[in-house]
């Protein structure tokens, strides 16, 4: 063969994201996830084995393992990225130039309509008891964010004095825990619009932080000023 002539016998790399050598589509962590959040959500996570997930991607549970290392670390990730919309949301919303109750209000108010639009499989994998062990505390970590976004915005307010809590972390996990009310409520997507599970939650979460009502139709109005919200991933 001529030095000249590339080697033919040599197999180029596929690139990533392009169909496999044998015409299926090429594995990614999206749709892991996808696939993934609908059999932990069926069967639960110990019912839930890597060769099961495998076989439903059509794939081999080795290519699972290169990618995750292992079902924890897939759930780890999978917590991660349900969790990012509303990471992403919480940046944006430090770069408003707004008081903190109407930053408290929005973020409430969007994370309710994000939850209640969202597939509720990817949002009940945040209610895994499996998660409380040591081997999920990258997902545990993601949670702690979550809940200290909305300490800050408590806490910040109680300096301002313009709402009352008397355990500010306590107020957080709390009003966080009320975001997700329809997780465990679920008869009520036939009952109340997204929109309207979010004025409710926010209006309580407000009451219950002790705000008279003119503030707090005033911080309603000036939240609904704020042109940003959550996109949730799809499924």
């Amino acid at each position: 063969m001529s030095k000249n002539q590339p080697d033919l016998a040599i197999k180029k790399r596929r690139p990533v994201g392009r169909p496999r050598g044998d015409g299926k589509p090429h594995l990614t962590r999206q749709r892991v996830f996808e696939i993934c959040t609908k059999l932990i959500a069926e069967h639960g996570f110990a019912g839930t084995s890597i060769r099961m997930m495998a076989t439903a991607l059509d794939a081999s549970p080795a290519s699972l393992f290169n990618l995750f290392g292992s079902k924890d670390g897939l759930v780890n990730e999978l917590i991660s990225y349900a969790a990012q919309a509303s990471l992403s949301f919480y940046d944006e919303l430090k770069r408003v130039g707004a008081d903190p109750e109407v930053l408290l209000y929005k973020s409430i108010y969007e994370e309710v309509i994000a939850v209640a639009s969202a597939d509720q499989d990817y949002v009940g994998i945040f209610y895994l008891p499996e998660l409380r062990k040591p081997e999920f505390d990258s997902a545990q970590a993601v949670r702690t964010r979550m809940v200290a976004h909305y300490a800050g915005l408590i806490e910040d307010c109680l300096v301002k004095n313009t709402l009352k809590a008397d355990q500010s972390q306590l107020a957080a996990e709390q009003v966080f825990q009320l975001t997700e009310t329809s997780i465990l409520a679920p008869h009520l997507a036939g009952e109340l619009t997204p929109e309207q599970q979010a004025k409710a939650t926010a209006d309580f979460c407000f009451r219950a932080l002790r705000c008279d009502e003119v503030k707090l139709q005033n911080v309603r109005e000036a939240a609904a000023k704020i042109d940003l919200s959550i996109t949730p991933p799809t499924a």
